[in-house]
Parts: C-alpha cells; structure tokens; sequence
C-alpha cells in the first residue's frame, strides 16, 4: 500500500474516531428500555397542574385590576372618586398606583421565597412529591387570604398584601418542583415534551383566567369569583399527590437502589429497567455524595452553569412577557379602551402557539427555538413599539394624562404584540423552564434548580417595575427595552448553551464538558482512553 494510500486510510479513520467519539460522549448508556410511557406521561400532566397556580394567577392579575369590582374595593373612596379611579395608568392616583405595583411586587418575592428557601430544602429532604404538596398548601392558603376579606379598608389591604405573598410563595415552589418531577419520570425522547407540560398548564390557566375576567368583569364579585376559581387545581393535587409514585432517581440516591427499582418499573410499565438504573447509579458514582450550596458556589464548574442557568431565567423575564400579561389591561385599556378583551386575545394566541412547541422541542431541539424564535420575538417588540410611537400621541391636560392611539394604530400594535405572544410561546416560554432543569447532575441538581428558579423570580420582582417605567418612557420606549433584552437572550444562548435534545439525563455532563459555541457543536478534545477503546473497535 503507497504512502499517500495510507494516509487517506488515516484520515478516513480518524474521521470515523471523531464520530464514533461523539456517539460515546452523547450516547454512554445505551439499550435503555422505557416500556409503555402512558404512566409517566400522566404523571407529567398531574403534575404540570401546579403550572395552573403561575398561568391563572397572572391572567387574573392583569384583568382584575381594571375591574369596576376590584377598584370599588381598593381605589374608590379610599384614594379618589369613581372617575379618578378610572384614569390611564400614568394619572392613577400615586398611592393606589403603589397599591398596584405592591400587588404585583410582593407576589414575586413570595416566589422568590418559595423558590429560594423552601423548594429546595423540602425536595431534598422529603423528595419531590413533599415539594408538589407543599406548593400546593401554600397557595390555597394564600389564595384565600386575599379574596375572601371585604374590601374598602387600608388595613385589610395589609392582609391581602400578606396573602400575595403567601400564594406567591406556593407558586415559587411549584415553578421549581413541576419541571423536576417530570424531568426525573419522563423517558428521554418524551423528556422535553412532558418537563414542557408545565408551560402547557400555564398558559392554559392564563387563557382561562381571561375568560373568567370577560365572564365575571361586570359581577359585583367579579375579581374575587376570578381569583377563586383557581383554588380548583391545589386541591386536586393535594389528594391526587399520594397516588403517585416518587422519582426513582431522588429514592436510588436516598434509600438506595431496591427503592428507586419499584419506582421505575411502576412509571415504566416493564421489569426490563436494569439499563437505567444502571445509569442513574453511574451518575450517582461519578457525581459523588450530595454537596452543599457553599460548594455549589464556590466550584468553577458549577458555577459557569448555574450562570448559565441563571442567565436564561434573568431573560427570560427580560423578554417583558410577565409586565405584558400583567399590565396589559392597563396597557391597552390605555391604547385601544379594551384591556380585558386584548388580553384574552394574546393569552389565546400564547395557548395555541404552546401546543407545537412541546412537539418542537425534542424535534427541533432547544438550542434552536431559543435563537431562531428568540429574533421573532424582537421583532414582535420593535413593531409594536414603533406603531406606538409612530400613531398615538400622549395628551397632559392639568395633570391628567390622556393616550389617544388612533383604531388601526392600537390594533396594530396589539397584533405585533401577539407576535411577539406566538414567537415567545413557541421558544422560550417552553424551553428554558425545561433546560434548565436537565442541566445540572443529580447530586446538586435541587440546589442548583432552586437558586436558578428564585433568580427568576427575583427578576419578575424588578420587572413589576416596569409600570413606574411607563411615564418616563412612555409605552413604546417600554417595549424598545423589552426587544433589547430579546436580543441579548439570543446572543447568551448562542455562544454559552449546548444542545440537550435527546441525552440522558446521566450523560448530559458530556455535552457541556465538550461544548464550543460554533454552531452549538462538541469541537473540544476527546480523552485519551475513549480514542484507544475507539480504535481497536475500529481494528
């Protein structure tokens, strides 16, 4: 055989090594079996339930706040008449206005809490089904502090404050157990789909709540009948929690591998689960013994990922979707006098715009819905910014401030902003609740999905902000920053995100250890021993 034979022959090898070794990094456990996935996929669903408490809660928000019912009990007689209470946002009287922003804000620091000291702690300790039940019991708690007090006195205002707080707490809980319970049941190639199934939920509570508010806006208990009817879903959980199995991956590592075996055959439907248990114990193996938050933050590894984490939560609020469902009313009650009306509207488009994104994302991948889908929503905000800025006028008249848009200039602007709903729906409202949550290994995955969660929601706090933003800035300059934010989105994932579709939960590792931002694609170098096994394959 000549020389330059020989060399081709090389080459030819050495690019089989680089595929095969891709396939090893990818791919470690194989002839996993996941049975019949009827069971886990109803276990997705039950769970995703408390994705209900965050949809409905915030579609009832953004429509209650605009009800006559919800200003005769905390604006009217307490902070103006009638007619004060009845003025755009930018004119409201400044106390009632802080009312408004309270409402909103201290609801995201109970998330916050929820996420940050207690979601984590109960997983941990008592497993994931303990944190389902937990979230649960805080909400109906709090739900119910806030709309059964009557109305028309500050200090009752202080308890319902307290009650947001409280139910914020549930929903912060529920944020982080849904996509974790799921994720540890849920077979590979379904893993995106079923962690998804909780976005499902929520922007289904969030269209519900928007029916409910058009139905009930004129009922003389309308905001409170709207609140209420969410009270549904906790309790079904609290009673429907003890007939579900725990994850086999939290009992392997805490009551060891017997336990986590009937677990996974029961959600399996199958005995033949040897292969994945297997895998789960190698991960407990190689990750070693649970870990404190001290090490967590202090290990570089770790670190880079829960800033990445961290990032994608911080953006994600960034991209103005929670400020958009929450003020709307105000917003477009504003700009087309039809704030309950365009919120069902956009809360119908975020609805039908999820269903093909839980199918996209373990076709398509997450990598890509995240960038491509993430320009679409730039557009969305820069459009309805500039119809904004371009055909509606802002009007100060003795202090009262008035917004006249011409007709096609509001609905405009209302359907841009339904671009922005569908692109968002389709991309990272789906994506990032599910990446998130498969990124990190097992023995600080609970931590680390807890401090990632509570950044979230330490994010919606600054962004209930956003309503003392609009005078400054006006409507349009608002949703200027919103596109900004988008695009830095973008960027982020394009140069620090690797692709998750279709991995093991336990091989995930590999992905980011190898991962270099071209093209999202493994360009770094392979271990040594891989390359020796690889080749005396290949001989």
């Amino acid at each position: 055989m000549s020389i330059e034979q020989g060399n081709e022959a090389d080459q030819d090898t050495s690019k089989r090594l680089v595929e095969t070794e891709e396939e090893i990094d990818y791919h470690k456990h194989r002839n996993v079996q996941y049975g019949k996935p009827y069971f886990a996929v109803l276990l997705a669903a039950f769970s995703s339930l408390g994705g209900w408490f965050f949809g409905y809660d915030q579609g009832v928000t953004g429509g209650v706040v605009v009800m006559s019912s919800f200003k005769n009990d905390f604006c009217v007689g307490i902070y103006g008449n009638t007619s004060v209470c009845d003025l755009p946002v930018g004119a409201l009287p400044s106390d009632y206005r802080r009312f408004l922003l309270l409402y909103t804000l201290l609801y995201n620091v109970g998330c916050f809490c929820g996420a940050a000291f207690i979601s984590s702690f109960v997983a941990e300790k008592f497993g994931r089904r303990a944190i389902l039940f937990t979230a649960s019991i805080l909400f109906f708690i709090g739900t119910s502090m806030v709309i059964f007090p009557p109305g028309g006195s500050k200090n009752l205002m202080i308890l319902i404050l307290i009650g947001r707080i409280i139910e914020g707490a549930g929903v912060g809980c529920s944020s982080f157990a849904c996509p974790l319970y799921a994720s540890e049941i849920a077979p590979t190639h379904l893993r995106g789909m079923l962690s998804g199934f909780m976005q499902m939920t929520i922007v289904t509570g969030l269209f519900l709540a928007n029916v409910a508010n058009f139905l009930l806006q004129n009922h003389q208990w309308g905001w409170r009948l709207s609140n209420g009817i969410i009270l549904i879903a906790p309790i079904t959980i609290i009673i429907g929690i003890f007939f579900c199995p725990e994850t086999p991956r939290w009992l392997f590592k805490t009551n060891g591998r017997e336990s986590a075996k009937k677990s996974l055959q029961r959600i399996r439907k199958t005995t033949d689960i040897t292969a994945e248990l297997d895998a789960i114990a190698d991960a407990i193996n190689e990750d070693g013994n649970q870990i404190s938050t001290k090490e967590l933050l202090t290990t570089k590894k770790m670190l880079q990922r829960l800033g990445i984490g961290i990032g994608l939560h911080l953006l994600n609020q960034g991209t103005g979707i929670n400020p958009i469902f929450t003020y709307g009313g105000i917003i477009y009650e504003s700009v087309l006098g039809k704030g309950i009306i365009s919120l069902l509207i956009l809360s119908g488009v975020n609805l039908l715009s999820t269903i093909p994104a839980l199918f996209l994302i373990d076709k398509l991948g997450r990598r890509k819905l995240l960038i491509f889908f993430g320009l679409g929503m730039v557009i969305g905000h820069l459009m309805a910014a500039t119809v904004f800025a371009k055909g509606c006028r802002v009007h100060t008249i003795m202090r009262e401030e008035t917004v006249i848009c011409k007709t096609h200039s509001g609905i405009l602007m209302l359907v841009f902003t339904g671009v922005f709903v569908a692109f968002y729906a389709l991309s990272w409202g789906a994506v990032v609740w599910v990446y998130v949550a498969e990124i990190f290994p097992l023995n600080v995955r609970a931590k680390a999905i807890s401090i990632t969660t509570a950044s979230n929601w330490c994010m919606g706090t600054i962004m209930s902000y956003i309503l003392e933003l609009i005078a400054p800035l006006g409507i349009h300059g608002v949703f200027y920053l919103f596109s900004v934010l988008c695009c830095l989105g973008v960027v982020f994932v394009y140069f620090l995100c690797p692709e998750t579709k279709g991995i093991l939960l336990e091989d995930i590792e590999d992905v980011f250890d190898n991962f270099r931002s071209r093209n999202g694609k493994i360009t770094k170098h392979r271990n040594n021993n891989t390359k020796r096994t690889v080749k005396q394959e290949l001989k």
